[in-house]
């Protein structure tokens, strides 16, 4: 008699067990999910913001302007001021002395957000930049744009983008830019897209 009422504790203590277990691992299931989808729905977010920023001809004007003002005044070689101030204004913290594509990478990065290589994968409001000063893709990239959208559906060569060139497309903030090949505008060539960083 002593052993069955044993076996039974012992088979009701697994039965609580195994309950427990299952509520348990329910419970980091639910949070796992909720973690990723918090994070898909934050790598959306902030894409989004950026694009609805820029959307708005004022904020491109003072975004450019204030790019100058960090640069001693000089528009030329301030893609990255630009770019750093979008974020900046989008609530996305860019020290104020990072100049150079180098030191924006390194801020994305250390904020964790990826890189993808794919331009196909491009949605509005991406920071995109360009091969190197050799054509290549491992190097410190040239230049760095916000791709608004693609110019044709479903073609992936020409997209519209702001950036601090406008004096090469007729004083254009938001322009078209070939993304998939090497370009000129006003004399100037251009370099082609390389990669995107986008937030986890």
């Amino acid at each position: 008699m002593e052993c069955k009422r044993e076996r039974r504790k012992v088979k009701r203590r697994k039965r609580k067990f195994t309950k427990l277990l299952t509520v348990c691992i329910t419970i980091g299931g639910i949070y796992l999910l909720w973690n990723l989808a918090s994070n898909q729905i934050r790598s959306l977010e902030i894409p989004n913001k950026i694009y609805t920023y820029l959307t708005s001809k004022e904020n491109r004007i003072n975004t450019y302007n204030r790019g100058i003002e960090l640069n001693n005044n000089s528009s030329a070689n301030t893609c990255v001021y630009f770019v750093a101030e979008v974020l900046r204004r989008n609530d996305i913290d860019v020290p104020i002395h990072v100049a150079n594509t180098r030191q924006l990478l390194e801020v994305l990065e250390h904020k964790g957000w990826r890189k993808d290589t794919d331009y196909k994968n491009l949605k509005p409001g991406d920071i995109a930049f360009t091969t190197d000063e050799n054509g290549g893709s491992h190097g410190e990239p040239t230049h760095t744009y916000v791709f608004m959208e693609w110019v044709g559906e479903g073609s992936y060569e020409y997209a519209y983008i702001c950036d601090n060139q406008a004096k090469d497309y007729d004083n254009k903030i938001y322009h078209i830019r070939n993304i998939k090949n090497v370009g000129t505008a006003n004399g100037m060539s251009k370099d082609a897209f390389a990669f995107f960083m986008k937030p986890r």
